[in-house]
This record gives C-alpha cells, sequence and structure tokens, in this order.
C-alpha cells in the first residue's frame, strides 16, 4: 500500500512540474484585422477599420490589467513620421471595450473610458517611427462589434502635431455614431423605400477628394447591405435646395457626389457593392437645413427615378 501511495505523489509531483504554456498577447501573430500602413499627414484622417473586439485572453501587461483580448492584434499599425506628430488611437462600440497597444519601443499601453461614453483612447505625442500592435478588447467572454480609428487629430477637433491638418473639423464627422435617421437593411436586387430627412450640418467634410458641403456629425442613415459583390449599388439623393451626399463604404472609403442627378440632386453609384454596413449623410451648401429625400435601390431600381450616371465607388 505505501508503495502504491508513494507511486500516487511522485506521479503527481511529475505532472506538477510539467511546463504549463499559458496563452498571452503575441506580437508576432498575423494581425486579424490586416496590416495599416500610414504616413505622417495621411488622409483621410481618421483611418478607420471596422472589426470584433474581444477573446479569451486576459490582459496582464504591467499596468494594464483589464480587458479580454485575442492572442493575435487585430490590427497591426506601421507608422512613418518625423516624429513631430501626436497620433491618437480611438475605438467606439456600443459595448463597454478596450484598448491595448504596444507600442515601437515595446512598451504597453492601454485605456478603458478615455473618449467618453466607455469607449477608449490612447493618445501618443510626438509619436514614434514604427510598428505599433493594437488590440481591442471587452469586459467578459463575449465578442462584441467595435470601430477602429486612427488620427493625427485630436477627437473633438484640436490639431495633433505637424501632420495634424490644422484642426479640421472632419474629425468630429462619426461613423460610430447613431444615425439620425435610423438603419435600413437593403437584400440584393430591392429598392428602399424613400426615406425623408433635413439634409445638412455644420461640419465640412474633408476626406480624400470629398472637401465640399456640410453635414452633421452623425450619419443620416445606416443602409446594412446584403449583397455578394456582383451588384451595382444606387444611393440618391433630391431635394428642392442643392444637396450633396457623402459615403462611407464597408472598407472605409469616402465617396461623394454634388449634382450627378437632375436638378441639382446627388447620386453615389457604387459597382460591384459589397455585403456591409453603408454610413450615408445628405449635406447641403451653406448653413439652412434643407427638406430632402433619400432613396437606395440595387441595379436598375433607380432608372425613371434620377438622371445622370454618378460617381462611382473604388
Amino acid at each position: 500500500m505505501r508503495r502504491f501511495a508513494s507511486a500516487i505523489v511522485a506521479a503527481t509531483l511529475a505532472l506538477l512540474l510539467v511546463p504549463v504554456t499559458v496563452s498571452a498577447q503575441n506580437v508576432a501573430a498575423s494581425p486579424t484585422y490586416g496590416d495599416v500602413r500610414l504616413t505622417e499627414g495621411f488622409r483621410p484622417d481618421p483611418h478607420t477599420t471596422r472589426l470584433t473586439a474581444g477573446g479569451s485572453i486576459e490582459v496582464n501587461k504591467g499596468a494594464c490589467t483589464y480587458g479580454f483580448v485575442a492572442e493575435a492584434p487585430d490590427v497591426d499599425l506601421y507608422y512613418t513620421t518625423s516624429g513631430g506628430s501626436s497620433l491618437y488611437i480611438y475605438a467606439e462600440s456600443d459595448a463597454d471595450v478596450t484598448l491595448l497597444v504596444n507600442a515601437p519601443d515595446g512598451s504597453w499601453l492601454c485605456n478603458d473610458d478615455g473618449l467618453g461614453n466607455r469607449d477608449p483612447l490612447i493618445a501618443i505625442p510626438n509619436a514614434s517611427d514604427g510598428l505599433y500592435d493594437i488590440w481591442i478588447g471587452t469586459y467578459g467572454d463575449e465578442m462584441q462589434a467595435a470601430t477602429l480609428y486612427i488620427s493625427e487629430i485630436a477627437p473633438g477637433g484640436s490639431g495633433g502635431g505637424s501632420g495634424g491638418g490644422g484642426g479640421s473639423s472632419a474629425s468630429q464627422i462619426s461613423v460610430g455614431a447613431d444615425p439620425t435617421y435610423g438603419n435600413v437593411r437593403l437584400s440584393q436586387g430591392a429598392t428602399s423605400d424613400t426615406i425623408e430627412l433635413l439634409a445638412g450640418g455644420s461640419l465640412q467634410p474633408n476626406f480624400g477628394e470629398c472637401t465640399y458641403g456640410n453635414v452633421a456629425s452623425a450619419p443620416d442613415v445606416d443602409l446594412y447591405y446584403e449583397g455578394d459583390g456582383t451588384q451595382l449599388l444606387g444611393i440618391g439623393a433630391g431635394s428642392a435646395g442643392d444637396v450633396m451626399l457623402l459615403v462611407n463604404l464597408p472598407d472605409g472609403t469616402w465617396v461623394c457626389d454634388d449634382d450627378s442627378g437632375e436638378d441639382r440632386n446627388a447620386l453615389v453609384i457604387v459597382e460591384g457593392a459589397a455585403a456591409g454596413l453603408y454610413n450615408i449623410w445628405v449635406g447641403t451648401y451653406g448653413s439652412e437645413m434643407e427638406e430632402a429625400q433619400l432613396f437606395i435601390a440595387d441595379e436598375g431600381g433607380l432608372e425613371g427615378r434620377m438622371g445622370g450616371k454618378g460617381n462611382k465607388g473604388p
């Protein structure tokens, strides 16, 4: 009996001495949502990435001891800079999310509610050139939809250094804000109902070639399109006034239009439209709001309702 008991104890001790592998953040792993390469003064600013936040690994990196993230980074940012610009990395979500960043010097940065409304913000003055590994975390094991923003302009419009773009108000245009006139879900081959809205706002876009008109901070409408990437998608806006369209595509690209429709109406046409979220603003010229109508159609649904070919997406 003693020999048997001794064997049990020996076997137990042997098991206890076997090294245990503990999962942790792996800066060398391939990022789940890809690489982002930005050079100081980049446009559009902010750069956005939609992703699913969270994971099964509890953060434990120095002072960063909260939130759950995946093993691999969500995004790897390769930033080229003179060192004179500040970098702002932040996230927005309907849930309570966190940020974890491994900086080029190997230090770990984190934040929980720095942006407000339970959203995180990491500000890096005179940001260094190099690789930033970025995770968006959650509390608990449930994954959450989130949007990652990378900017040289402080949220709220204050400039962030020599590459900050002079504090453009475009930083206040938020793809993550709740749409003023609600969500539209459009299946392939369908046409939306006409949406009555008030167009305009106090902010001027500054995204690539989209530098005209005045829009609100929040999208007017969020379109969730269920297509297979082979169809043409048309988004049109009409008004007795002169209106324009600003659209953020699922891949983060900005497209816009002024007068491609008849009678100074706006029409954006996206060829090979991808499935996903389209944030839509209807803007005006000047500070006065205008009554307008927005409609969305797949393929031939626009024919006979508005003329013109419109601007095409990428």
